[in-house]
């Protein structure tokens, strides 16, 4: 500890007219600022550059408040309590000290996500009012995240986050938008907002480019949003496939606008375009301009994609791209065939042929990006199945979708030496269970998430990405999500500590919390349902504010389950 500062006391209260100063940039900072007055509501807080705190007048400060990131000019001797080179981009510290007399505590983050991280953590775990007195404890803690890639998956058209509005749709995957136009951001902010103080740092949004949910003013306004709440927009884009880089419109780099104009540069399907999941019967797609596709053998096709990419890159302030080649087939015209047998749905040649320019095109515009590469599913165990993505470059995300029927064989078999022997060494699983892909939409896997988060870690997996379309007003889903978050973060949860600590302070208590997880696997018989909502009412009714509307949250779920019943 430096000369200049001292520990800081155990514990000490801080009234209503007490002098809070918080230093820090204004601009870069502004999120986790906002989050600090939140919790502070009710106290005077004076906001300081940084640069200012050796000319505060010593008498006017009552508690110091010092928010830093990498590169924030701060006197050194406040620097020398922050372990910077254990932080990265997401993880944090909070160190008490006392610094020229007065009681001080660092904030701080690796980057911007960690920073807001910090604050949250602070404000939602350690900061209590007592007989109208602020009671601020001594803290000295450290979290770096167990996994770095914590993301969530969505399609615009089944995004659905601001619950009062028409058009709201639950499934699909090359659909038209039908929500009203300002729904696009409506949706995503509060997703956005839900993701930043939760620690979920990306979500890939297929559909990020549409002229009918406001085009490109639309997704700047998004990625600005989320860039300062520590998040990351990865657009998907289709590769040959799925409209391209820009989704839907009157845009060039919109895939059936370009076909339009080169109809000799489309692939060859030999079939309808169809894929098939374990959990649902085949699903077959009308033949719209939505599965138009582009051949990969034509060399003007990546031409064009790798000047769409850059654009992408320059044009919006995202996090990083989630690449597909599509799932709906592979061309099978001449050219394809004498360069690679066919796969059924999708081929991990194409990728190797196109995905390192693609890469480096981006990488062109901006070195920060995840580059995350769509592996396909249920494959991650066969080896001699995904040996050509050795083609492709080390420092982009391979992501490995997994189907529920699948993850047995992932929890058997996914061992730190299988992972060690994949082709590529950033690795991440992707995941249907939990959506409706596997009829789960509503349903509660937090259990499951929490167990592939462990195994994620013990392998030395870097990441998962789960559905995050619903809203968490729905409860089981908001369980779910804090399952992913909390177990992806930290290393050493256990399901004892979730409840306690996570689902406890929602539900009205650690045995009100094991009762609710119980009643939402109640089976879906009359009797069950019946008695299941006799106890959900009479525990319900012991609670208030949000715990309460979890309670009746919960009810209405079991009355929709037996009025199914009866209807049938």
């Amino acid at each position: 500890m430096s000369k200049s500062t001292s520990p800081a006391p155990s514990l000490y209260s801080l009234s209503s007219r007490a002098h809070i100063v918080v230093a820090a940039d204004a601009d870069r900072q502004i999120h986790a600022v906002r989050q600090l007055r939140h919790y502070l509501a009710g106290h005077t807080l004076e906001l300081v550059p940084p640069s200012a705190l050796t000319d505060l007048p010593v008498e006017q400060v009552d508690w110091l408040i010092v928010l830093g990131e990498p590169g924030t000019a701060l006197p050194h001797e406040l620097t020398l309590g922050i372990p910077w080179q254990s932080l990265t981009e997401d993880a944090f510290a909070l160190h008490s000290c006392t610094w020229r007399g007065w009681p001080t505590l660092l904030v701080a983050g690796g980057g911007r996500p960690g920073l807001i991280y910090a604050v949250n953590e602070l404000g939602m775990r350690h900061l209590q009012e007592h007989e109208g007195s602020l009671q601020v404890p001594t803290l000295d803690i450290v979290q770096v995240p167990a996994l770095p890639y914590r993301l969530f998956w969505t399609w615009d058209h089944s995004t659905n986050w601001y619950l009062e509005q028409v058009g709201i749709q639950e499934i699909g995957a090359l659909n038209y938008y039908s929500k009203p136009r300002e729904g696009f951001l409506q949706d995503y902010c509060r997703l956005v907002d839900f993701m930043s103080l939760h620690r979920i740092n990306g979500v890939t949004i297929y559909g990020f480019l549409r002229d009918n949910h406001g085009g490109i003013e639309a997704a700047q306004e998004l990625c600005r949003y989320a860039t300062e709440r520590g998040v990351r927009i990865l657009p998907g884009v289709g590769i040959n496939a799925y409209g391209g880089i820009y989704w839907e419109g009157d845009h060039p780099y919109n895939l059936t606008h370009w076909l339009r104009r080169h109809p000799e540069l489309r692939a060859a399907f030999d079939r309808p375009p169809a894929f098939h999941l374990p959990d649902l019967p085949e699903l077959w797609f009308p033949e719209t301009h939505y599965t138009d596709a582009a051949c990969p053998s034509k060399p003007e096709n990546a031409r064009y994609h790798e000047e769409a990419i850059q654009w992408l890159a320059q044009t919006f302030e995202i996090g990083g791209i989630n690449f597909e080649t599509g799932d709906y087939g592979v061309c099978t015209c001449p050219d394809c065939q004498a360069r690679r047998s066919a796969d059924a749905t999708w081929s991990h040649r194409d990728m190797a042929l196109l995905y390192p320019r693609l890469f480096a095109a981006a990488r062109h515009a901006r070195d920060d990006l995840w580059l995350v590469c769509e592996a396909y599913w249920d494959n991650i165990l066969d080896l001699d199945r995904l040996a050509p993505l050795a083609a492709l470059p080390e420092d982009a995300i391979y992501q490995f979708c997994i189907n529920r029927s699948y993850w047995p064989k992932v929890k058997a078999h996914l061992t730190r030496e299988h992972v060690a022997r994949l082709p590529r060494p950033r690795n991440i699983l992707r995941t249907h269970m939990g959506s409706q892909w596997n009829h789960e939409r509503y349903e509660l896997v937090a259990d499951r998430f929490a167990e592939m988060m462990q195994l994620m870690v013990q392998t030395g997996m870097q990441g998962v990405t789960i559905f995050g379309e619903v809203s968490a007003f729905s409860v089981a889903n908001e369980i779910n999500y804090l399952a992913f978050a909390r177990f992806g973060y930290s290393a050493g949860l256990t399901w004892e500590r979730f409840i306690a600590e996570d689902l406890a302070p929602l539900l009205g208590g650690v045995t009100e919390a094991e009762h609710y997880l119980t009643l939402l696997r109640v089976p879906s018989e009359q009797s069950a349902l019946q008695q299941a909502i006799g106890e959900a009412r009479e525990i319900g009714t012991a609670q208030s504010g949000e715990a309460y509307r979890r309670w009746v949250w919960l009810q209405n779920r079991l009355f929709q389950k037996l009025a199914m019943l009866r209807d049938g």
